[in-house]
């Protein structure tokens, strides 16, 4: 079979093969969970790379002009060469679960490449994408309904010391890339639902979709519910038409989200959490003394008070935490008390030195100091984070790639997220008079979801090294890419249709397959 044919078979079913590769993530999520359990990820893993490979090669046979892929293909493996030999240099531990982890990274990249070509050559893409956010949204649903009714539900916080056991999350590893996840997806279902052209499905939905991110009790998923609540309702706005009444199911969320705050799994949880800080701070303040509100101003410290400092470091922070797990001990041990004390810059509250995601942060930034020049271009392994038994990789995605990947190996992921964002302005600034034809409620959401997606991985965690939601980014990159593309060569328009009793009914149109 010569490549055109085989190229003509594939545009053929590039639909079901989106839908098929995009339904497939919640089952892979889960089936992590369990093999994570038996205390290996092994086969998920593996199954996720080929999962890559054939969307990579599926969009590599269909697109027409293959430049694009064989470049992208040789920046990769070309920094991963360079990754790889300073790793050696340094004294690999463990390459192939290195290799991995950049395969989970150059993800988001490569996918968004091959939806790219799947949504420019197959016609009529588009009405399947949405729909399999909102199979995928059911498919959580019922994850989360089977960890019930079999008695072993899986909480969002789950803290057997203090009793606590809170969110709806269910058979899914990660609590910060599942909320994540689900606040993709609740857009995704929303955009659907919208599509169905019919109110009650879209109110329908909005009650599905904000009721599970309130209960998954994450700051990220309560925020995003707002957030998506007020985007979307502006987008439905000034789309116009009947479908205006959307905006009704959207304010009604966003006032019960206000309203409920109070009583929000997410706010019980940041009361325990100020409880936990107070538990260390009580004892620092006694140590502290009168110059307990002393704050570091880069002038020379007074002795007295650089003594009580480095008392509450070694004598609050030394030990275990109320739960038993390691406070700055660890820390202290490695790198002297001074080091962390100044990258710390000082600081005696609570709310800094017990919170996790900044020792983490702060680890990496001691370890980085000690590398050398080609370290600090390309980067170390994942394993080089170890300090004793405990890993300190930064929760933060963007944080984390100049440490893992060098600051060459940042530079170009700020490149691509450039090559994204960058074309989508400069089409409206040249094309300001027609903008209004862009703004519509599928650009919309899918520019949220964008967003959103790369906040919640530098506000959360878990997102961008994280396969089953970075897929969703790359979607989203896509359909951007694609409605902006349509848009500055003038295949997009808005078709106006009136209706009696109604104002102008706006939908996008797309002519031509690309």
């Amino acid at each position: 079979m010569d490549i055109s044919n085989l190229r003509k078979k594939l545009t053929g079913v590039g639909g079901g093969f989106l839908f098929a590769v995009m339904a497939l993530q919640p089952p892979l999520d889960v089936l992590s969970y369990f093999m994570n359990e038996y205390g290996s990820t092994l086969i998920t893993t593996a199954l996720r790379a080929v999962l890559l490979f054939a969307v990579f090669v599926y969009g590599f046979i269909v697109e027409t002009e293959r430049r694009r892929y064989l470049i992208f293909g040789g920046v990769i493996a070309g920094f991963w060469l360079l990754h790889a030999l300073n790793c050696f240099r340094l004294g690999y531990q463990d390459p192939l679960g290195d290799l991995g982890e950049y395969l989970k990274l150059v993800q988001f990249p490569l996918w968004t490449l091959a939806f790219t070509t799947l949504l420019q050559s197959c016609d009529g893409l588009e009405s399947h994408i949405s729909g399999a956010l909102a199979v995928n949204f059911c498919t959580v649903l019922l994850v989360i309904g089977l960890s019930y009714l079999t008695g072993s539900p899986v909480y969002t916080y789950d803290s057997p010391s203090r009793g606590v056991k809170m969110g709806l999350l269910g058979w899914f590893s990660n609590h910060n890339g599942q909320s994540a996840i689900v606040c993709m997806l609740v857009i995704g279902l929303l955009l659907w639902a919208y599509h169905t052209r019919r109110v009650w499905i879209f109110t329908l939905a909005s009650a599905l979709g904000f009721t599970l991110l309130y209960f998954t009790g994450t700051r990220l998923a309560y925020y995003s519910a707002m957030l998506t609540a007020l985007g979307l309702c502006f987008f439905v706005l000034i789309s116009g038409g009947r479908m205006r009444l959307c905006c009704i199911p959207l304010a009604a969320a966003l006032v019960l989200l206000v309203l409920f705050k109070g009583v929000s799994i997410m706010e019980t949880r940041q009361t325990l959490t100020g409880e936990s800080f107070q538990i260390c701070q009580e004892p620092t303040d006694e140590i502290m003394g009168e110059y307990k509100d002393y704050v570091y101003d880069s002038r020379e410290i007074p002795p007295e008070i650089e003594e009580r400092i480095t008392r509450v470091y070694e004598d609050v922070y030394g030990g275990l935490s109320f739960a038993g797990g390691t406070l700055l001990g660890d820390l202290l041990d490695r790198f002297g008390t001074e080091r962390v004390m100044k990258a710390y810059n000082y600081t005696t509250k609570a709310t800094t030195l017990y919170d996790g995601r900044t020792k983490k942060l702060k680890a990496m930034e001691l370890l980085w100091e000690e590398q050398d020049a080609p370290t600090r271009l390309l980067g170390f392994e994942r394993s080089n984070v170890a300090i004793g038994p405990n890993l300190y990789g930064p929760e933060n995605d963007i944080s984390a790639l100049p440490y893992y990947y060098g600051y060459m190996g940042f530079a170009l992921f700020i490149g691509f997220i450039g090559y994204i964002f960058l074309p989508i302005a400069i089409s409206c600034v040249k094309n300001l008079q027609g903008l209004g034809s862009l703004l519509t409620v599928d650009f919309g959401a899918w520019l949220m979801l964008l967003v959103l997606g790369l906040g919640a991985g530098q506000l959360s965690g878990n997102v961008l090294q994280n396969p089953s939601a970075s897929v969703y980014l790359s979607l989203a990159a896509a359909e951007l890419c694609h409605i902006t593309k349509a848009y500055g060569s003038g295949r997009l328009r808005a078709r106006y249709e009136r209706r009696q009793g109604l104002t102008i009914i706006q939908s996008p149109v797309i002519k031509g397959g690309g």
